[in-house]
């Protein structure tokens, strides 16, 4: 089973968890999303945001797609009435032997800025490579589309 599939069907379990808090008019603390990127290609992942104390404005997302893993924390606020909001988050991407855009087996890290309305996000910014086979791409503007459930 790839990558791809184990992500679709974690989103679904998650989208599971998240209904009846959606149904009693509080928002999910999960958001399974599906994202595509020209390195991970099509991706499954979730989004996670407590929405207590402190820790309202936490982000915290991960992706797994044929193409690479990645995963990111952030700053940000999602949901209400339009199903929109921004955020920025850190980030972190791994590369499979599979991707399309960038080297193989690759890790960046940078930083993303996201902005969503209508469950729909554009997410991008620049990943600066911080492990892999000296010589690949040492900068990589990362750019997705996605939609939030």
């Amino acid at each position: 089973m790839t990558k791809t599939w184990i992500a679709f069907i974690a989103s679904a379990l998650l989208l599971t968890c998240a209904v009846p808090a959606h149904a009693a008019g509080e928002e999910p603390l999960f958001w399974p999303t599906v994202r595509y990127d020209r390195t991970q290609r099509l991706a499954g992942g979730v989004a996670f945001q407590p929405r207590t104390g402190i820790f309202d404005r936490l982000v915290l997302t991960t992706t797994a797609g044929k193409g690479g893993v990645q995963a990111g924390v952030g700053v940000g606020s999602f949901g209400n009435n339009i199903m929109g909001g921004a955020g920025v988050h850190a980030t972190w991407l791994r590369t499979t032997g599979d991707a399309r855009r960038g080297e193989p087996h690759q890790t960046y890290v940078g930083v993303e800025g996201e902005l969503m309305a209508a469950n729909i996000s554009l997410r991008g910014g620049p990943l600066f490579r911080v492990g892999g086979t000296p010589g690949a791409n040492r900068l990589m503007i990362g750019f997705s589309v996605g939609y939030g459930f």
